[in-house]
């Protein structure tokens, strides 16, 4: 079964399983990006489906729990030691997966519904939804961790994280969502070209939904083109006019050396006092560190690790737990826990201080208390290092420079806008932290790169946690400078002067994404994403189309839809329907009623069913003014209406009477309306008129059919349909009985052209006149003007007939024939098709002339053809048997072949004359090559195996211009054979002649020479390269051990 099959006939099993499958890669503890696009474009291709289907509310809830045992699964491990008992850790896990899926379908859900009944563009729409659903649900307490938000895997869009913030990332997920599930469902539904049901005009429109598409695509790639042109290195630490050099570190005694349950304060000191020292250090306490359990308590601490700071120009960042007495609650006498971390130094005796504001639920928040304050802002001054003087290093007179530092605490970097509430950016963010699992400390270094990056600050993060991760994030600083215990300092650089100005992000936060957004949703600038829906039934007069009686016919087909005509062909608009929304007024409502078919499955026809009226034309036949009821109209309201209505078909009449009047005086040998047939136009308005004779055909009288090709030419055969209608047609449009005259009022108006076409009373003029019946009909039928009349015509060329004179074509008032018979005493069959090859046939001139019979006067071979035709039992899709077929037996064949074409001459193109620069350039290039070797030898016997690391550079210069060289065009062919064989004797010198001792000069001269082949011969590969001897590094470890 082929894979389309397969997703048609079970839906609801392969997208419920490819969701499964990609969600294990998406949930994980760090969700990347790509997994979860193809997660949520899975979700969006399944969400048309899951919710337009009967079973909707079974399917839905087995997707749901699908995805939460999914998303359980990926992070179970991390979580089950995450609260006191492995069950009820199970069970939160449970609970937040089944909160954030829920939240991902009803997204799907409010896509397909608001698409449904708005027609928008999901291009636009259901990023939008997505986006602003995150943002919202990130204010809950664990803020961005149970979220399907990325977290890695989106370098290409990493410098956008100043300017859109988490939120930004989020949309960036739903619209590459969007575009891969309308690819995937084009894949699916196939190319609308390919359907034969379709027009040629409609297979080729584009639809504006995919157009919108593909900008959406064009632009999502536009905006990951910068990630590859701006640098992403962190700053050097040097030179210190332009960087201020700042040492950081995170005091983490290893179990080895305390050997406690936890470390002590003298173990912090003592694991500080072990690292380096150096000028203008911070070293941060993981979270946690110490625990006091009265404000007394800790000021003492506090005073003890500011005595034991070497100098003022270094700082610790202390992390505690402290219990302390609720000033706030005097009457109950009730302590509070909480966590903070205080900046010391041997320069302040008041530390500042911030406490942790967003606690874990259930594990932290039970026990502690959040704090309420917003990080601080503390700005620290840095003294001048060794080495540097003074006016070097600050502006006097304290020749010092200010750094800003702030902090928060683990959870803390989980909310969005953590520091929103600052009046500038800090330098440096203080993060200590204490997970319990090295899954968990990974996310959350994730997390604090995220918001260091959108303020455009670093941050400094110390996890005292098992297995924990440490180091610095931020502005170009992104991998992990240590896993687990172990203390650790690093020098990092800080621009100098430092510019405090705050980020788009860190001003705006999400607002900014929630805007724009839904701008490009409801906004003038999406005009390029507008619905179908509203971009082709918008109407300029907002006005629904009413609904009208069953009993009134319906509007002709050719108008306008949504408008309708007053009683002079002006467009007026509609009354509004009562019934309608008045929010849906901007779209048109389309009935059945304003369809030109009926939508029922009766097989008979109905006058009333059909259009009653066509447009005008400007070559219809004129209406002679002899006419009972030359103009016919519909009564309308009021006698204004009507003989305005009048006065401009007298117009239209004239000035079509004059034109035709004209039109013959400026050619009277032709007559324009021979070459179209006119249809009647019949109207509801009775009229007397006198009736017309014309002949009714037997079918069982018919007989075989004999070739045209002896009596008519080729281009009027051309003309002529090749299938006759059937005995049943004749039977149902030509009854065999005189019918009674029924009396209506008729006015012909001026009908269209239309296509030509072969008249069946036309053919049957052509048989034979024995035992056919008169019958008299009327002008007018019950059959409409859009369907051919029985008496259907088609246009006979006046070739036909060469005697026919000038004075026998009919004047500008003179009735339009049909069937007229002519005034000589032919029979009637013939004189039907002499008069039929002469003129167009109307029905009016039946009813001035009788058909007469007379002597044959046709020409010998027509009334064989006459006598042998046969019309019975051809339908419409056989082939018309015409009579014998074309004699060829005497033809000789091919013996006037057309005479060969000559060959085109072959162009010869202008021979390449190098230009006396390139070919100095050439030469030049074969010196220094033939040259290479014995100018390596002799840099190798002056300057020995440092002599050769520089030549390989110089050749490495060399080769890079070769290159252009050769990019250019303007590389000879020996220029070409002189570089292979400089490589050759480059490797050779090497490897006999070089006592080179570094390998990895060895190393480098190779790959030099590499480089240069891979140009010149790409294809080709080489094995004469020197093997890199290393020494035994047994041999050295052994000497060492004996010493």
């Amino acid at each position: 079964m082929k894979l389309k099959t397969f997703i048609t006939v079970h839906p609801n099993v392969f997208y419920p399983s490819v969701t499964a499958v990609s969600s294990l890669f998406s949930f994980t503890m760090t969700p990347s990006f790509i997994p979860l696009t193809l997660t949520l474009a899975t979700l969006l291709l399944y969400g048309p489906i899951l919710f337009n289907r009967p079973r909707s509310f079974v399917h839905t809830p087995l997707l749901w729990v699908l995805l939460i045992l999914c998303g359980s699964v990926a992070r179970l491990v991390p979580t089950l030691n995450a609260l006191s008992t492995p069950s009820t850790s199970v069970a939160v896990l449970m609970c937040t997966t089944a909160f954030a899926s829920a939240l991902a379908i009803l997204a799907v859900f409010l896509d397909v519904v608001i698409r449904a009944r708005t027609g928008a563009i999901q291009a636009v729409l259901f990023p939008a939804i997505w986006a602003t659903l995150w943002v919202t649900t990130s204010r809950l307490p664990l803020g961005r961790l149970t979220s399907w938000s990325p977290v890695v895997g989106f370098h290409s869009y990493g410098w956008m994280a100043p300017w859109i913030g988490p939120g930004g990332y989020d949309w960036l997920v739903a619209a590459w969502a969007v575009v891969i599930s309308q690819t995937a469902g084009l894949w699916y539904m196939g190319s609308p070209e390919s359907d034969e049901e379709l027009s040629t005009t409609r297979a080729h429109k584009k639809a504006p939904g995919s157009f919108g598409t593909f900008i959406l695509a064009f632009l999502l790639t536009v905006l990951a083109i910068p990630a590859f042109l701006m640098s992403s290195l962190p700053l050097p630490v040097n030179p210190p006019g332009i960087i201020t050099p700042f040492t950081v570190g995170c005091a983490l005694p290893p179990f080895t050396r305390h050997r406690n349950t936890s470390p002590t304060l003298d173990d912090y000191i003592n694991e500080i006092r072990s690292l380096p020292h150096a000028t203008n250090t911070l070293i941060l306490w993981p979270e946690g560190a110490l625990s006091f359990h009265s404000l007394s308590e800790r000021n003492s601490v506090f005073k003890d690790i500011q005595e034991k700071i070497p100098n003022n120009n270094n700082y610790w960042a202390v992390s505690f737990d402290e219990t302390i007495l609720n000033t706030a609650d005097n009457s109950s006498h009730t302590s509070l826990s909480r966590t903070g971390v205080a900046l010391l130094t041997n320069s302040t005796d008041v530390p500042p201080v911030y406490y942790k504001r967003n606690l874990v639920p259930i594990a932290e928040s039970f026990p502690l208390t959040p704090g309420s304050s917003p990080p601080p802002l503390y700005t620290i001054q840095l003294q001048h290092p060794k080495g540097i003087n003074k006016p070097d290093w600050g502006p006097p007179p304290d020749f010092t420079r200010s750094l800003t530092l702030t902090a928060s605490i683990c959870l803390d970097f989980a909310m969005p806008s953590p520091f929103q509430d600052l009046e500038s950016m800090p330098a440096l963010i203080l993060a200590p932290a204490r997970t319990w699992d090295s899954a968990i400390g990974v996310r959350m270094w994730e997390e604090v790169k995220q918001r260091a990056n959108e303020i455009g600050s670093l941050a400094l993060w110390c996890d005292g946690g098992k297995g924990g991760v440490s180091g610095v994030a931020g502005s170009g600083y992104n991998e992990i400078f240590q896993v687990g215990e172990g203390s650790w300092s690093r020098t990092i650089g800080i621009k100098y002067p430092f510019t405090a100005d705050r980020t788009f992000y860190a001003r705006w936060g999400d607002a900014f994404v929630f805007g724009a957004s839904w701008l490009f949703v409801i906004g003038p600038p999406c005009g390029l994403f507008r619905s179908t829906f509203v971009a082709s039934l918008r109407l300029r007069l907002h006005d629904p189309t009413p609904a009208r009686s069953t009993a009134q016919p319906s509007s002709s087909a050719g108008a306008t839809r949504g408008l309708s005509s007053d009683l002079i062909g002006n467009p007026r608009p509609r009354e509004r329907n009562s019934a309608v929304s008045s929010s849906l007024d901007c779209f048109q409502f389309i009935t059945s009623d304003d369809l030109p078919i009926q939508l029922d499955d009766s097989p008979q026809h109905r006058s009333d069913s059909l259009p009653t009226e066509f447009p005008s034309h400007p070559f219809a036949t004129p209406i002679p003014p002899s006419a009972a009821n030359p103009i016919s109209l519909r009564i309308g309201g009021s006698l204004v209406h009507y003989f305005l209505h009048s006065l401009a078909r007298l117009k239209s009449f004239t000035r079509t009477l004059l034109r035709k009047r004209l039109r013959q005086h400026r050619s009277p040998s032709t007559n324009t309306s021979q070459s179209h047939p006119v249809f009647v136009n019949k109207r509801n308005i009775r009229t007397s008129f006198q009736p017309v004779a014309y002949h009714c055909v037997d079918t069982r009288e018919l007989s075989a059919s004999s070739s045209l090709t002896e009596i008519l030419p080729a281009s009027s055969l051309q003309e002529l349909s090749s299938a006759p209608p059937s005995p049943s047609w004749l039977s149902r449009n030509l009854p065999g009985h005189t019918p009674r005259i029924s009396e209506r009022e008729s006015s012909p108006v001026p009908s269209p052209v239309s296509p030509p076409e072969v008249s069946a009373s036309a053919s049957n003029s052509l048989l034979p006149s024995s035992g056919t019946r008169k019958c008299v009909c009327s002008k007018s039928s019950d059959l409409n003007d859009s369907q051919p009349s029985p008496a259907s015509v088609f246009p006979v060329r006046p070739e036909w007939d060469s005697t026919h004179s000038k004075e026998n074509l009919p004047g500008p008032h003179e009735p339009p024939l049909l069937f007229k018979s002519p005034e000589s005493g032919l029979p009637s069959s013939q004189a039907d098709f002499h008069s039929t090859a002469k003129h167009p046939l109307t029905a009016s001139n039946l009813s001035n002339r009788d058909f007469q019979s007379g002597p044959a006067s046709l020409p010998h071979n027509l009334l064989p053809l006459l006598n042998t035709m046969d019309f019975t039992g051809k339908q419409a899709a056989e082939v018309v048997d015409f009579g014998g077929e074309v004699d060829y037996s005497n033809y000789r064949w091919f013996d006037n072949p057309p005479p060969k074409q000559p060959p085109p001459p072959q162009s010869v193109g202008t021979p390449y004359v190098p230009l006396p620069n390139v070919i100095e350039q050439n030469e030049a290039f074969e010196f220094a090559l033939s040259a290479a070797p014995n100018v390596l030898y002799a840099r190798y016997k002056q300057y020995g195996q440092l002599g050769v690391l520089a030549w390989c550079s110089e050749f490495g210069e060399l080769i890079d211009n070769l290159k252009e060289l050769g990019f250019n065009g303007n590389m000879f062919v020996t220029t070409r054979t002189q570089a292979l064989r400089t490589c050759e004797e480059l490797l050779k010198l090497t490897k006999h002649n070089l006592d080179l001792k570094m390998q990895i000069i060895v190393m480098y001269l190779s790959s030099q020479v590499a480089r240069l082949r891979r140009f010149l011969d790409g294809d080709r590969s080489w094995d004469d390269y020197p093997e890199p001897s290393f020494p035994d590094y047994k041999k050295y470890v052994g000497a060492g051990e004996g010493g």
